[in-house]
């Protein structure tokens, strides 16, 4: 692959999509990075050093945007920078699907080659042959999107439900809350998951994913209709591979899959949609929901898991609250043990981990409420230039649990989790923030850092996936 070119280092960004490239730069010296701009500066700064090669390899999504400022200078200054970027394939591209963006457009004009290729066309090309900067992207395809899945065309949301005799509603997110619409939607009495993200996770009969997964390889239902942007859910990325029915409404227009049928509606516009209410069947759909217990249990079990320091950041925030949520396991963890009532915002347009404190204070600037925004140690690290302009009705609670634990629970490369020792103290204390790491202290501070144990954390999800 590399020819006689030479290559100086790889700064690797973790990710799932970029995970079977890892390997093929280990004989290479290979940096393990947070941060994509900061990542594709190190590039930078050696390959202007040496006038040798320098890799950045990211994840799919907004990680391959971080990397534009630094391929700017790159093409203006004549540096070897080689931006490595892993998608997902050609049929999911203007779907909406996870992590899904156009990464063509966002080196244009700033490189002298790009090339979209396959893992095997990648192992066999000649980095010496390139003209620099260049973008590879390499799309990289899981077994699920590999299948080929018929497409059910439906005329109208009357001819589908028409078919489907059990469906499931699947609520999501949109720009506003659809907490109205899943209160109207409850007196049918027909079976519905509400993501954390919709503002009626509190109202889903199914209480957990697991329970929602459990349902659905039970064959309980014979068809989806998803209300809102691309779902959370696990089960929405398995709907790739499998044979079923699917309906969105998507303010978008946006299917989220490569497969089904999309209506560009809102919630809003269903509300008061007559057409869309007389659709539905006149007498609720039996069926029988699973009970929860094992988590409470669990909890009780392992209090220093994970899960249960969100459950019981969940229990004292005020029902009723303004929550952000950062993305990987803190949105994945409140969805599973949320119970209670809040005002939720996330960014889960591209699910990136990037600018996550930030937005929480772009939210804070438009109220006078307190935001409660909960992040991992990874995307707290990532925002750390917004502690210096600290809004005064942000909390900002960080779950610090010494790495990308998602590559762990995902049971990925181990080295993606880039597992650290650092604590937030000092750091907090240097932009004069008032920091605890007790919960109890949380009404006063605007830091809170709290470290599961990991020892619990794994013991709690071995015995949750029983």
């Amino acid at each position: 692959m590399i020819g006689d070119s030479g290559l100086e280092g790889v700064f690797f960004c973790a990710g799932a999509r970029n995970q079977l490239l890892l390997d093929k730069f280990s004989p290479y010296p290979l940096s393990m990075e947070v941060d994509e701009r900061i990542a594709s500066f190190k590039a930078l700064g050696l390959s202007k050093a040496t006038n040798n090669i320098s890799i950045v390899c990211t994840t799919s999504g907004t990680a391959v945007s971080e990397c534009l400022s630094a391929m700017i200078e790159a093409f203006y200054s004549e540096s070897k920078l080689l931006l490595i970027t892993a998608d997902r394939p050609r049929k999911l591209q203007n779907t909406g699907a996870p992590q899904t963006i156009d990464h063509e457009v966002i080196t244009r004009g700033f490189r002298k080659a790009y090339f979209d290729m396959t893992l095997d066309e990648f192992d066999n090309l000649d980095l010496a042959s390139l003209k620099f900067p260049a973008h590879l992207n390499i799309r990289i395809t899981s077994a699920d999107e590999a299948k080929t899945i018929p497409t059910w065309e439906f005329s109208s949301f009357e001819s589908f439900m028409r078919q489907c005799q059990r469906p499931l509603f699947l609520f999501s997110h949109e720009n506003k809350s659809m907490r109205c619409l899943v209160q109207k939607f409850l007196s049918y009495g027909l079976p519905f998951y509400a993501e954390v993200s919709s503002g009626a996770k509190d109202l889903s009969p199914i209480k957990s994913e697991k329970e929602l997964l459990s349902l659905f390889n039970k064959k309980t239902f014979d068809g989806i209709v998803r209300i809102g942007h691309t779902p959370l859910s696990k089960l929405w990325r398995i709907l790739e591979g499998v044979e079923i029915p699917v309906y969105s409404f998507d303010s978008r227009g946006l299917k989220g899959l490569s497969h089904g049928t999309v209506e560009n509606l809102s919630a809003a516009q269903l509300q008061t949609r007559n057409e869309f209410w007389e659709c539905l069947p006149n007498r609720p759909i039996p069926f029988q929901y699973e009970a929860c217990s094992r988590l409470s249990f669990l909890c009780e079990k392992y209090p220093n898991a994970e899960i249960s320091i969100i459950k019981k950041i969940h229990d004292q925030i005020p029902e009723g609250s303004k929550v952000f949520l950062g993305n990987s396991l803190p949105i994945r963890y409140f969805e599973l043990v949320q119970t209670r009532p809040f005002e939720i915002m996330a960014c889960r347009g591209v699910n990136g981990i990037d600018g996550q404190i930030a937005t929480a204070q772009g939210w804070c600037l438009s109220t006078e409420e307190t935001v409660y925004c909960i992040l991992g140690d990874m995307t707290f690290s990532y925002d750390l230039g917004s502690l210096l302009n600290f809004p005064p009705n942000l909390k900002c609670i960080v779950i610090n649990n010494s790495g990308g634990r998602i590559f762990e629970v995902l049971k990925m490369d181990y080295r993606l989790v880039m597992e650290h020792g650092r604590s937030f103290r000092t750091i907090s204390e240097g932009f004069n923030l008032k920091y605890t790491n007790s919960l109890n202290e949380l009404p006063d501070a605007q830091i809170l850092e709290i470290s599961p144990l990991q020892v619990e954390s794994r013991q709690f999800l071995e015995e949750w996936n029983l």
